[in-house]
């Protein structure tokens, strides 16, 4: 789980104050995820923050035209030794649940060039969508601590699992997750 930054709130607050697009704006119910003492900022059950982004290979993409998918959301940066170790993880699991209404996402973190992005996806072997966050203003939103972070956002939009940082082995976890929570859909339906 993500640990709660102290002052994550005050935080969203002032990127309000300042002018930040009302968009990239954490909800109330973030917000008040992140004042509650001892609790992360972003937990399952939480809604996902709505957002949209620049795809690295062109066009934009936002969470809200996911609804109805479960969506794999990976925060990653070019020198992540352990990212450069999840991401071809990552890539197998999207290729496995693809057909079954998984969507995975990935995410730069501290603003790479186009240039250093491209070659680390090439390298890393991802076919996924990488999405741009210059300034980190969804990581904000995700109260991103470490990279990689990695969400499971259910067909409604609700966190249902978050792995901050990454260990060798963990992709079992996260495939877990997206198993549940693509079995939870169906049941729902």
């Amino acid at each position: 789980m993500v640990r709660a930054a102290a002052g994550v709130a005050g935080t969203i607050a002032l990127l309000a104050s300042v002018g930040w697009p009302a968009g990239l704006v954490a909800e109330p119910a973030l917000a008040q995820a992140a004042a509650a003492p001892g609790h992360a900022a972003l937990q399952p059950g939480v809604t996902a923050p709505l957002f949209s982004a620049t795809r690295l290979e062109g066009g934009t993409l936002s969470l809200a035209s996911l609804r109805g998918r479960v969506v794999l959301l990976d925060f990653w940066a070019v020198d992540c030794p352990p990212c450069r170790i999840e991401m071809p993880a990552l890539e197998a699991i999207q290729r496995r649940y693809a057909g079954r209404g998984l969507v995975v996402i990935g995410v730069t973190e501290m603003d790479p060039t186009r240039d250093e992005a491209l070659r680390f996806v090439a390298e890393a072997g991802v076919s996924y969508p990488i999405l741009l966050d210059p300034g980190a203003r969804i990581a904000a939103l995700y109260a991103v601590e470490a990279h990689p972070t990695t969400l499971v956002i259910d067909a409604r939009g609700q966190v249902r699992f978050v792995n901050a940082g990454y260990l060798k082995g963990e992709e079992k976890e996260i495939e877990r997750a997206i198993r549940e929570t693509l079995a939870a859909g169906k049941g729902a339906s």
